[in-house]
Order: structure tokens, then C-alpha cells, then sequence
């Protein structure tokens, strides 16, 4: 009989993994542009592929899952994410490099969705507590050792950054073989792909427009919203009881626009620092290091604070107001760049940013009712992620109005002189996140004269 602890450490494994690559590659933009001789617009793209198709995977995971068995489905996701990661170490060109990147999201997403299950299944029910617990410090580990080991390991090549997945990959997908329990899948179970598939069509060209400021692209976009709109209403990502529910729309609304603001603001200060400031891969990690780290201290205490005063809403607006306020004061510490003063602020950022993610994903879990957290916390999810995609893919076209213009988003090359178009992003960052707080207002004023329910 397999030891529950030993399916604990593979799936922690794979949550590590998943959890380092989404921000790892921060680092290594200058590097990359540098190696395949190309800009912002592609490179972009090699970082809102893979949350895209990480995304994407976690909604059909589930019914692949039952289908296939969940043993099988998780040691293919964990074999195609190590992969995936040494084709892209040694990609010939940076499309290449984005198309594997989306292949290693889908590994990706496909550990994320059915290591959990298997993990619960090893644990009795009276531990399953402790057991998210301890795989969910993987998640937490990854998001801070990422721009450090990010820094650390393109300061000798940026290869390294996925290199490093092989060894540990393959120890992860042997440990798999032996030690999860096998189960039968169920080969009348039904998927149904359309959904995602709509949401593709629309979600990759919309992308690829924005990133490279491309209206062929964009209109491409536009002409297939319909098959977009019409899978959406056959099978939705989003269930319509979900948006009918004013109150979880509106705290969905929110916490989209705060997750576009909350996590784009690594990327661009990642490129500014390395090519502006001239900061080392590893400072400048150490530098990004900040929000994680006050993610790290302030998730337990915001939770700790919401459970004793259930103040949910004053939490939410203290952390958007705190957010806000810090990337508009970063938007001006960039003029005259100190390390000590930016790392400052973004540790005090993170704080802001965490105290509103902690409540409100209680809150807005909570308002889909005790029958659908499941599903709104999926949808709370897939939604963040779609806002980090945007906010992320809009860089570039900041970054265009900079001393190289539209060419930076197909070589980086020369001094850029990114402050303004830096800056300019922060402020629109600065001012999403007192739209968000607007919102928040608006739902807190709702409840009080009860024109909604909580």
C-alpha cells in the first residue's frame, strides 16, 4: 500500500513546478530576445500561453479525469509538462518556444486539476485539511523562489529556467508510477471540448492582437466572437446561475480587475529594471521578490484577521486602497530608481494585494452558495487568469511608445528608455485598482440597503 505521504510529495512536486513556471520566466525576457533575436510582442506571448492553456485545460481536466483514470491523466500531464520544457530549453526560434510553452500549460493545467483529487483520495477525510494545507506551501514556495531561481539561473543561461524541470520532473513521474494508486476510468464518460475550444478561437488571436498591436489579429478576434459566444451558450465556462447572482458577479468583476493589476506589475518592472536601471537577472529578482514575500507573511494573518472579524469588505477596500496608492507611488519612484525604495513599495503592495485576495475569494466563494463553491471558486479562478493574461499582453504596447517605438515588439535592441511607457502602465495599473475599489464600494453600499443579498 502506497504511504499517503509519498502521493503528497509528488503532487507538492507538481504543484512546485506549475507554481515556479508561471513567474519564473519573468526574468529571462532580455536574455531570450537577446538569444532568438526578437521583441516584446513575441516573447509576451511565451508567458500568456502557458497561463492560457493552463487555464484552459483545468475545465475539461476533470471529465479527462473520469474518463481516463487519474493516475494516467496526471503522470500524461506531468510527462508533458518535462517535455514540453526541454524542447523549449533548446527551441530553434521563438515560435517554437511559444507553442511548447502552451504544450507545458497544458501539462500544467492538468496537474493542477487532478493532483488534488488524488491527493485527497490517499488522505482520510479527517486529514484532508492538512493535506491541502501542506501542498498549497508549494504553490506559496514557488511564487517566491521564482524570480530569485528566475535571476539566479539566466544570469548563466536563460535555458536553465527550464532545464531544471527535466531531472526533477523525472523523479516526480518514476515516484508517480510506484506510488499512486491506480484507478479505472470510465470509457462511457463524455467531454465536451466545445466551450473551450470557442474560448480559444477568440481568447488567442484577441491576444495576439493586443500583444502586438496587430488589427488583423484583432479583427480575426472580433469575426469569431459568434463561435465564441455561441459554444458559450451550449456548454459556458461561466454558468449562467453563477451570473445571475448580482453580488457574485459583482465581487467577480472586482477581483478580475485587482488580479490584472496585481500580478502585471511584475512583468514590467522585470524588463525596466534589466534593461533601464542595467540591474543583474538575480537583483532583479531578488527586487521582484518583494510581493511574494508579503504574500507569504500577510496570507495567514489576512485570514487570521477575517476569521476574528469578519470585516470582509473593510479588508477588501483596505487592500485595494493600499494596492493603488503603492503602484501610483511606484509609477514615480522609477524616476530616480532606488532598490531599497522599490522593493519597498512592491512588499507594501503585496500586502494591499493579498489582504483583498484572501477575503475576497472567501467572500465570493461564498456568495455562489454552500451547493457551487466548487464551481465559483473554479470560475473565481479562470477569471484571475484571463485579467493577468490581458494586463500582461497590454505591456507591449505601452513599451511601444518608447525611444524604439512599434519595433520593440519584434527586437529589443539599444537603449529602450522605457520610464515613461513604464510609468503610463503603472498609472492605468494604479487607476484599475480604485476602479476595483469603486466596485467594492458599490457592492458593500448594495448589502446596506439590502438591494442584494450576501
Amino acid at each position: 500500500m502506497p504511504s499517503k505521504y509519498t502521493v503528497l510529495s509528488v503532487t507538492t512536486l507538481g504543484a512546485l513546478m506549475t507554481s515556479l513556471d508561471s513567474t519564473i520566466v519573468y526574468l529571462a525576457v532580455p536574455a531570450m530576445a537577446s538569444y532568438f533575436h526578437t521583441g516584446l510582442g513575441y516573447l509576451t506571448l511565451v508567458i500568456v500561453a502557458y497561463l492560457i492553456a493552463t487555464t484552459s485545460t483545468m475545465v475539461p481536466s476533470g471529465g479527462l479525469a473520469t474518463r481516463f483514470g487519474k493516475k494516467r491523466l496526471y503522470l500524461i500531464g506531468f510527462a508533458t509538462f518535462t517535455l514540453s520544457s526541454l524542447i523549449i530549453a533548446f527551441s530553434p526560434n521563438v515560435l517554437t518556444a511559444v507553442i511548447f510553452r502552451a504544450v507545458e500549460g497544458i501539462g500544467g493545467g492538468i496537474m493542477g486539476t487532478v493532483g488534488i483529487p488524488i491527493l485527497l483520495s490517499a488522505f482520510p477525510n479527517s486529514e484532508h485539511g492538512k493535506a491541502i494545507g501542506i501542498n498549497s506551501i508549494a504553490w506559496s514556495v514557488g511564487a517566491l523562489v521564482g524570480p530569485v531561481l528566475g535571476g539566479l539561473l539566466v544570469t548563466f543561461d536563460w535555458r536553465y529556467i527550464f532545464l531544471i524541470n527535466i531531472p526533477i520532473g523525472l523523479f516526480a513521474i518514476i515516484m508517480g508510477l510506484r506510488n499512486i494508486p491506480a484507478d479505472s476510468g470510465d470509457t462511457l464518460a463524455k467531454i465536451n471540448l466545445s466551450n473551450v475550444m470557442g474560448f480559444l478561437v477568440f481568447i488567442v488571436p484577441l491576444t495576439a492582437g493586443i500583444s502586438f498591436l496587430n488589427y488583423y489579429w484583432l479583427a480575426a478576434a472580433f469575426l469569431l466572437s459568434p463561435i465564441f459566444a455561441l459554444t458559450q451558450k451550449r456548454a459556458p465556462l461561466v454558468p449562467s446561475s453563477l451570473l445571475k447572482n448580482r453580488s457574485y458577479s459583482l465581487l467577480l468583476a472586482a477581483t478580475s480587475l485587482q488580479a490584472l493589476s496585481f500580478f502585471a506589475v511584475s512583468y514590467a518592472m522585470s524588463v525596466y529594471l534589466q534593461t533601464d536601471v542595467k540591474l543583474s537577472p538575480f537583483t532583479a529578482g531578488l527586487v521582484l521578490a518583494a510581493n511574494p514575500i508579503a504574500s507569504l507573511v500577510t496570507s495567514p494573518l489576512g485570514g487570521y484577521i477575517f476569521d476574528r472579524t469578519q470585516k470582509g469588505v473593510a479588508l477588501m477596500l483596505i487592500g485595494l486602497l493600499t494596492q493603488g496608492s503603492c503602484v501610483f507611488a511606484l509609477s514615480y519612484a522609477i524616476v530616480n530608481p532606488s532598490v531599497f525604495l522599490i522593493f519597498s513599495i512592491l512588499f507594501l503592495s503585496g500586502v494591499g494585494g493579498t489582504l483583498f485576495w484572501t477575503a475576497s475569494t472567501v467572500i465570493a466563494v461564498n456568495e455562489g452558495g454552500e451547493r457551487s463553491r466548487s464551481l465559483a471558486s473554479g470560475t473565481l479562478f479562470m477569471l484571475r487568469n484571463m485579467a493577468l493574461v490581458i494586463g500582461l499582453s497590454s505591456f507591449p504596447l505601452f513599451a511601444a511608445g518608447s525611444a524604439g517605438g512599434v519595433s520593440v515588439l519584434f527586437k529589443l535592441q539599444g537603449s529602450l528608455n522605457l520610464l515613461h511607457p513604464v510609468r503610463n502602465y503603472l498609472l492605468t495599473i494604479a487607476l484599475l485598482s480604485y476602479t476595483s475599489t469603486a466596485m467594492v464600494m458599490l457592492y458593500r453600499f448594495l448589502i446596506r440597503r439590502k438591494m442584494i443579498t450576501p
